[in-house]
C-alpha cells in the first residue's frame, strides 16, 4: 500500500496549497466557468496564463515564508461526468488533465528549493454537487469512478491523489482504494456543514474512522477544505483521532459555500484575521503540516496563513 512515508508534509515539512482559485478566475478576471469546471480555463491562452500567474504568486509566498507547496486544484471537476457536462470526450478529458499536471510540474521546477520542496497533486472532486450533495455512489461505483483520472494521474507523474470536498465516507472509501490500486498516495479531504458535521450529520471523527476502518487507514491524512475556522471549529473534539488530521484550508470568510461560489464578487475577507486565526488551530494540532485555502482566499492569504503559522512553530521549536 503506498503510504506516502516519503512526501516531505509526512517528515514535518510546512506545506501549503491554494485551493480555491475558481472563485478568483471568475470574480477577479471575470472568467465564466460553465459548471464550476475551472480546468478548461487550459483552453483559454489568457485562461491558462490566469491559472499560471495565480498558482505562481501562491508559491512565491508560500517559499517566502518557507513553505513547500502542493501544486494542485484544477483538476477538481476533470472528471467524467463534469466534462461531459461541457462537451470534454475522455480522450479530451485525459488530455487536459495531463497538461494540468504539466503546468504544475513547470511552476514546481521553478520554485523547487531543498528547504521548500514543490509536489505535484491531483485533485478530485466528488462525483456529484460537493454542496447539494443528492444521491451520493457507494464505494464501489466510486471506486469505479474515480479511477479513470487516477490513472491518468499516474500517466502523468503525479506525486499524490487528493479528494476534496468530499462529504461520503463511502465514496472516500472508493476513491482510497482506487489510488492505492493505482500505487499513488492518497488524501481525503471533508467538507463541514456549519457546525462542523458532515452532509448526513454524522461528525468528522465518524467519518475518517469509517474510511480508516473500510481501507485499512489507506489515506496519508486527512484534511478539511471549504469551511471557515468559525465553522468548522466545533468538528475538532478532543481524542486520538485528531492525529490523522494534518491539514486545514479554509475559506476567506464563514458563508454558506455555495452563495461564496454563486455571490458575482469575490467575498475575500480578511486575510491577516484569517492568519490568525489559523496559527490557533496550529497551536492545538502541532503534528499538521498543510496550511492552506479555499473559496475566496489568494496569495494574499497564503502568505498570512503560511507566515503567521510558520512563526508559531519557529516559536515552538
Amino acid at each position: 500500500m503506498p503510504d506516502g512515508r516519503d512526501l516531505p508534509q509526512m517528515n514535518g515539512r510546512l506545506m501549503t496549497t491554494g485551493g480555491g482559485f475558481e472563485t478568483w478566475m471568475q470574480y477577479v478576471k471575470g472568467f465564466t466557468l460553465r459548471h464550476f469546471c475551472g480546468f478548461a480555463l487550459l483552453d483559454d491562452p489568457r485562461g491558462r496564463a490566469a491559472l499560471d500567474a495565480y498558482h505562481r504568486r501562491i508559491a512565491a509566498a508560500a517559499v517566502a515564508n518557507g513553505f513547500g507547496v502542493i501544486n494542485e486544484g484544477l483538476h477538481y471537476r476533470a472528471s467524467r461526468d463534469w466534462g461531459r457536462l461541457i462537451g470534454y470526450s475522455r480522450e479530451a478529458l485525459e488530455e487536459i488533465n495531463l497538461r494540468g499536471l504539466a503546468l504544475y510540474r513547470d511552476i514546481a521546477r521553478d520554485h523547487a528549493r531543498p528547504e521548500t520542496p514543490m509536489l505535484v497533486g491531483g485533485v478530485i472532486g466528488p462525483r456529484g454537487d460537493a454542496y447539494d450533495t443528492g444521491r451520493l455512489p457507494d464505494a464501489a461505483e466510486a471506486e469505479d469512478y474515480h479511477a479513470e483520472q487516477i490513472a491518468t494521474f499516474r500517466k502523468g507523474g503525479a506525486d499524490l491523489v487528493t479528494a476534496m470536498t468530499f462529504s461520503s465516507p463511502a465514496e472516500s472509501t472508493g476513491l482510497a482504494r482506487a489510488a492505492v490500486a493505482a500505487g499513488l498516495p492518497v488524501v481525503v479531504s471533508f467538507f463541514l456543514q456549519p457546525g462542523g458535521r458532515l452532509a448526513g450529520g454524522i461528525t468528522l471523527q465518524e467519518a475518517i474512522e469509517e474510511v480508516d476502518a473500510a481501507t485499512g487507514g489507506a489515506p496519508c491524512y486527512y484534511m478539511i477544505n471549504c469551511t471557515h475556522p468559525t465553522e468548522f471549529a466545533p468538528a475538532l473534539t478532543a481524542g486520538d483521532w485528531t492525529r490523522r488530521l494534518r491539514g486545514f484550508l479554509p475559506n476567506a470568510v464563514a458563508m454558506e459555500t455555495l452563495s461564496l461560489c454563486t455571490l458575482g464578487h469575490l467575498e475575500d475577507g480578511d486575510p491577516v484575521e484569517l492568519g490568525g486565526q489559523m496559527a490557533e488551530v496550529a497551536a492545538r494540532f502541532p503534528e499538521a503540516t498543510v496550511w492552506g485555502g479555499c473559496c475566496g482566499t489568494d496569495a494574499r492569504h497564503i502568505a498570512e496563513i503560511t507566515g503567521q503559522v510558520g512563526a508559531l512553530r519557529r516559536a515552538a521549536a
